[in-house]
């Protein structure tokens, strides 16, 4: 049994090669005695379908003696043609062997028959690189890294490259560090990056169109690192991903985007649309507190300085009673009023209590009707209502009733001390954001790097339509506006299957424009490279019944959406606050859930949750968002109430 755990933790796996549309592929270490995965950096280099991949692989020897006469294993995908080929093991280029499909097979045979774990084998079949480990140090690390070349494939438009593979059933453990970069190139304009399995960082470096860059602390592998990227001349790209099953609906997960980057097709400002944009900013005695107000004059500073000609805009600004930088509409951008706006900035000052309905209705008084122009309030508050309507419903049926324009709303609340129902359905319900600024968060930082995305719209208004397809459950319902620099992705259900055409409508340079697209509904999909966009789909329509169950009263909750929320959450494994009750209530009674009246669902009108379930939500979700974070402490608060 000790032999057999040894020989198991001599042979550590995680990933190490990548290419598109492909399977598992790992880096391993065979030695006499064990050795960890310790870091695992990626950087992919690709100018147009050519590849050159750089994997650092390091190693770890955590016993006291050194281990000598490794080997190093590293996978390659099906039918890779290599080209300068080079392996480093710390520095020193070492003779590196391809063994092909039976030779590796071989090998994991042998691992097998040593004790190793049967999980290996389902990483053979592929071609191996074997390079020599001489030595390493007791408690030391050894660096192996592989460069090569390749080209990658094309589906349709669609590029996929999966990265970081893990196997579940081996034993693993932490690494201390890993990363991915890919730097892309690309002769047709760039489109809809997306990573549906990590939270990637786009971003400009030199000498590329476009960077993509992900990197993590003690990471544990659980699943592959997948990048999608299109390329594509249309003005707005589309891309789709679709999985089915047997006998079911298919799902699936639609991405829109400008071109992204600064290779071919970049946006021009020709291409951004004008917009009429009011700052309604809070200035109440709170903000004094932890310089928030110095913050929220240098975050109004920058959204000023950085609004184009062909903008219009104002200031509200609220304490006691709201305030306006122009007494009537909107002021035209142009150096002047530029100049004023900002001397006006410069003067607001913390006092007083907080106006929040007055300051709502005085900000969508000032855009005025011009139904060709995209039109945003930026809202930002630190504080609840104390000043005239101070019922949050009250106030978010005021907002409906005056928003007659169809004006996006997006709001900030900075730090615990906002009601989160009011400022998420402020958002939610005029189609735009709720972000929040936790104590410790720069408020100037995060609204300026906000605007920097919402101040460039390229397309406004959208409306699709599925021709010979039919699809229902299409989340979210209302379809966001598209910026530079970003893409709107929407999940669904389908019927039918075959090459179909979506028409995508919407406002681009002024006028109204239909694009037309191609894309490609499966009877039955091939493989699982696309079954998360079954859970994704899932995981939308959940976060939409939960918001409508939000509007419910804790006593008066529609339970057939209760009843879809907990189906939902059990087949897909998504964790709500209704199936984390039924759990807490299995622990409790040892059996099915029962009755989960007194407060079970508290969380989801203006009370908050039970201590146990705030206790078991915490242990669910240790890296909570800042939005999270803020609904948390604003419903606990709630509940001392």
């Amino acid at each position: 049994m000790k032999r057999s755990l040894k020989t198991l933790l001599a042979f550590t796996a995680l990933v190490a090669v990548v290419a598109a549309g492909s399977v598992s592929y790992a880096c391993f270490m065979r030695s006499p005695q064990p050795v960890q995965v310790w870091l695992d950096h990626i950087t992919i280099n690709i100018t147009d379908q050519v590849a050159t991949k750089t994997y650092d692989c390091t190693f770890k020897n955590p016993n006291p003696r050194a281990v000598v006469g490794g080997t190093c294993y590293m996978e390659l995908e099906p039918g890779a043609q290599i080209d300068n080929m080079s392996v480093l093991v710390d520095g020193k280029e070492m003779k590196a062997e391809i063994l092909d499909v039976e030779k590796a097979k071989q090998v994991f045979t042998d691992i097998i028959k040593n004790g190793g774990s049967p999980a290996l084998l389902e990483y053979f079949g592929n071609q191996l690189i074997q390079t020599q480990v001489p030595r390493i140090a007791p408690n030391g690390t050894v660096k192996v890294k592989l460069t090569y070349t390749t080209v990658l494939k094309k589906r349709g438009d669609l590029i996929r490259l999966q990265m970081l593979n893990t196997n579940p059933k081996a034993l693993m453990q932490p690494l201390k560090s890993a990363s991915v970069t890919v730097n892309i190139n690309s002769k047709e304009p760039i489109k809809n990056i997306y990573s549906p399995t990590h939270a990637i960082n786009i971003v400009e470096k030199e000498g590329w169109d476009v960077a993509v860059e992900w990197k993590q602390e003690n990471y544990m592998p659980k699943h592959p690192f997948v990048l999608y990227y299109q390329t594509t001349p249309e003005q707005v790209g589309a891309s789709i991903v679709a999985h089915r099953e047997l006998d079911e609906d298919g799902s699936f997960m639609m991405m829109l985007s400008p071109t992204i980057g600064q290779g071919a097709g970049k946006l021009t400002e020709a291409d951004i649309l004008p917009k009429d944009v009011v700052f309604c900013i809070d200035t109440s005695g709170s903000m004094l507190k932890d310089g928030k107000m110095e913050q929220a004059r240098g975050a109004l500073k920058y959204c000023v300085e950085s609004l184009r000609d062909g903008d219009r805009f104002n200031i509200v600004d609220f304490s006691t009673v709201a305030r306006h930088f122009q007494e009537e509409g909107l002021v035209q951008v142009d150096d002047a009023s530029r100049a004023k706006a900002l001397r006006y900035v410069a003067k607001l000052h913390a006092r007083g209590g907080t106006a929040i309905n007055d300051a709502l209705e005085l900000s969508l008084k000032h855009l005025g009707e011009d139904s060709d122009r995209l039109k945003m309030i930026v809202f930002a508050t630190d504080g609840l209502p104390t000043i005239g309507e101070r019922d949050p419903e009250a106030i978010l049926k005021t907002v409906a009733k005056h928003n007659t324009e169809d004006v996006r709303i997006f709001v900030f609340g900075e730090g615990f001390d906002v009601n989160t129902k009011l400022l998420d359905f402020l958002a939610l319900e005029h189609r735009g954001e709720a972000d929040y600024i936790l104590p410790e968060e720069n408020i100037q930082q995060k609204i300026s790097r906000f605007f920097d995305r919402v101040g460039s719209p390229v397309m406004t208004n959208l409306k699709i339509t599925f021709d010979g397809v039919e699809v229902k459950d299409v989340y979210p319902p209302s379809i966001p506006d598209v910026f530079r620099g970003e893409q709107v992705i929407l999940y669904g259900r389908y019927t039918g299957h075959g090459e179909k055409t979506v028409k995508v409508t919407g406002t681009v340079a002024g006028e109204t424009k239909t694009f037309e697209y191609k894309l490609t509904f499966p009877e039955l999909s091939e493989d699982d490279k696309s079954s998360f966009v079954p859970r994704l789909w899932a995981g939308k329509k959940v976060d939409y019944l939960l918001n409508e169950l939000r509007k419910s009263s804790p006593g008066d909750m529609n339970e057939e959406l209760v009843d879809e929320v907990t189906y939902l959450a059990k087949r897909y494994g998504i964790i709500t606050p209704y199936t984390s009750y039924l759990m807490a209530d299995d622990l409790a009674a040892g059996g099915p859930a029962g009755n989960t009246s007194g407060g079970g669902v508290a969380g989801f009108g203006f009370g908050g949750r039970s201590s146990f379930m705030k206790r078991f939500d915490a242990l669910q979700t240790p890296a909570a968002s800042a939005g999270e974070k803020a609904r948390q402490v604003n419903a606990a608060k709630e509940t001392s109430d």
